[in-house]
């Protein structure tokens, strides 16, 4: 075996190299943020390699495409040559095996995947031809329960012998929705998973062929585990063992999405022999915010204790900022970012947020001072309406059994058109995605259709410009759907709104190149900036007040304050308007500068007296 040179266990300190050479058994790297639990995964990775692990033999799994970017790039230049291990996300681990095993499902290869949207207009037509009248009971209300039961939330046999009106008929949707996807030769987001779980403890010979295929297994952001994704791994990796995994309890923020903390915490439980390797040292931030920080995420008694430490500088303050209302906070937030000493231009700057509403006040005072910026998650470049018409015609080509695009498209055109247009594009299956497209648009006179209809016709062909762009990468149809299926809200940067009134011309850019970056805190997990601005530190929005009843829940919005803080290298501002959050309070006092746009205090109190008010 080639010795890999380029490996330097120099780069490493001590804890994050002993758990590179940690030995071949359960490994839970227990990794705190911003100590470099994505270098350390993949330097074990190549440390593997180097001891003569052959690296196609290794699968990675990540929860998001950055992370699995990263992770490749970080192996390309010292596996140069060398066979290549797998690194993937969950749920394109998941595609891949379907498209190999999808026979015994009842579909074939030729599968698509359906988004949220396409599950909704199929959950309609079930809903309507079932005559449920009650209006609780909608295509929404049932989505989740079919992602409840996908995700191991709840269990199909308890509904089953259920003998609730309601949950007899979740059972019976349940059953008219899976029998209409296998019909549209079709899967939807969570198969990805539980499909595989499903063919693997059906069909044992199968899951044995993956078990030889991938002996080795490296997960990242473990503590995201939901139940379904955990019987994944129980299955490929349980009788052999070689299981290194990396994550946070203390950046846990996806309850929401069924991640269970359990299964974190478990592990040394579930799998007897393992080892624990703490990763403290934290590279990202001055050591005023991670002693802020530390102190907040003390108050979860949920975790898994850890001492968070850097030997970066001490830093400035943490600035506390109350408002009297969301206009004025937006106002305050962007007079700050103007007398900031670290130059827009030329450091990165985010403000968070817990909810997508709350961009809104921030956005307009953006627009207002001519600041340019950039906002994540927004509405996806893959949900608007001339996109989706595309990839229907797309679609349908690739698989003329699926009702959800042939509906979409029979809507947009008239029947005469749509039949002929249909016939055309079952006879072009041999196309590339860039000619199929170029095809459609042409048979259609897709233009044509945009520029009678809408009045921002131009915006909408710039929109398809750039699919093709992106669709020029691919020349085989079934690959291209399948990575526009799999794209996440951090893949695709929105141009900004002055962006786009200056008129110039919309591109996917780089978040160093603009000023301002917009998101909400679960968005920014895995990120850093210079400069953090977490808007909305007020009881009812952080915690959320969905949260304030259970302690479950609200140690997760502490977390997710957690993660908020943690993005900041440099600086770090808190703001609120009406009651200040509980959070807040938690914070080391000594730490905090504070400041009031609605009284004279210059010293943070939460005392109820301050909010009491005479008429």
């Amino acid at each position: 075996m080639r010795k890999l040179n380029q490996f330097d266990q120099k780069d490493l300190n001590p804890q994050q190299q002993s758990a590179v050479e940690a030995p071949n058994k359960p490994l839970l790297i227990v990794a705190g943020a911003g100590t470099g639990k994505t270098r350390t995964l993949t330097s074990r990775l190549i440390y593997l390699i180097e001891k003569g692990v052959r690296a196609d033999k290794i699968c990675a799994l990540t929860f998001t495409n950055k992370a699995a970017r990263e992770m490749l790039l970080r192996i390309e230049k010292p596996l140069a040559q060398s066979p290549r291990p797998l690194i993937s996300t969950f749920h394109s681990l998941g595609a891949k095996i379907l498209r190999e095993e999808a026979g015994l499902l009842e579909r074939n290869s030729r599968f698509v995947i359906f988004d949220d949207q396409d599950s909704i207009g199929l959950l309609r037509k079930i809903v309507k031809a079932a005559g449920i009248k009650n209006p609780d009971l909608g295509p929404a209300y049932f989505s989740q329960k079919i992602s409840e039961i996908k995700n191991g939330k709840i269990a199909l046999n308890e509904l089953r012998k259920s003998e609730s009106p309601e949950d007899k008929t979740i059972v019976q949707v349940f059953r008219r929705y899976e029998s209409d996807l296998a019909k549209n030769n079709a899967f939807d987001f969570d198969d990805l998973i539980e499909k595989v779980v499903k063919i693997f403890k059906s069909h044992p010979v199968v899951l044995q062929e993956y078990e030889r295929r991938f002996p080795y297994l490296l997960i990242d952001e473990y503590q995201d585990l939901n139940n379904k994704q955990y019987e994944l791994v129980k299955l490929l990796a349980g009788k052999i063992g070689n299981l290194s995994v990396v994550g946070d309890d203390q950046q846990m923020i996806y309850g929401w999405r069924y991640a269970n903390l359990d299964i974190f915490l478990n592990f040394e439980r579930d799998w007897p022999g393992s080892r624990v390797a703490l990763l403290e040292e934290n590279y990202r931030s001055t050591q005023n915010i991670i002693t802020a920080a530390s102190t907040l995420i003390q108050n979860n008694k949920y975790q898994k204790p850890k001492n968070l430490w850097t030997k970066n500088q001490k830093g400035g303050p943490i600035k506390i900022s109350e408002a009297g209302s969301e206009e004025e906070e937006a106002a305050l937030v962007i007079e700050q970012i103007r007398n900031s000493k670290l130059e827009i231009r030329n450091y990165t700057t985010a403000i968070l947020y817990r909810t997508n509403a709350q961009s809104r006040p921030i956005e307009q005072a953006l627009l207002e001072e001519n600041i340019p910026y950039q906002i994540f998650g927004g509405v996806r470049f893959y949900e608007r309406r001339e996109i989706k018409d595309v990839l229907a015609a797309l679609r349908l080509t690739l698989n003329p059994e699926e009702e959800i695009s042939r509906d979409r498209l029979a809507k947009t055109f008239s029947r005469t058109k749509f039949s002929e247009l249909r016939e055309n594009l079952l006879r072009r299956t041999d196309l590339s995605p860039l000619k199929l497209i170029q095809f459609f648009i042409k048979a259609s006179d897709y233009f044509g259709y945009l520029e009678k209809n809408f009045i921002n016709a131009a915006e909408r062909k710039e929109n398809i410009a750039e699919l093709m762009t992106f669709a020029s990468k691919f020349g085989d149809l079934s690959a291209f759907l399948e990575q526009v299926s799999l794209l996440q809200p951090t893949d695709v940067i929105v141009s900004s709104k002055a962006q786009r009134a200056s008129n110039k011309k919309q591109s996917a850019i780089s978040p160093s190149q603009y000023a301002v970056n917009l998101m909400t805190i679960h968005l920014a997990k895995g990120l850093e900036f210079d400069q953090v601005f977490v808007i909305g530190c007020s009881e009812g929005l952080l915690p959320h007040a969905r949260s304030l009843k259970d302690e479950t829940e609200l140690e997760e919005e502490r977390r997710l304050m957690y993660v908020a803080m943690t993005r900041a290298k440099k600086e770090l501002h808190l703001s609120f308007y009406d009651i200040p959050s509980r959070f807040i309070s938690e914070l080391p006092q000594e730490l905090i500068r504070f400041e009031s746009l609605i009284s004279e205090e210059k010293v943070f109190s939460d005392s109820e007296e301050r909010y009491i008010t005479l008429d």
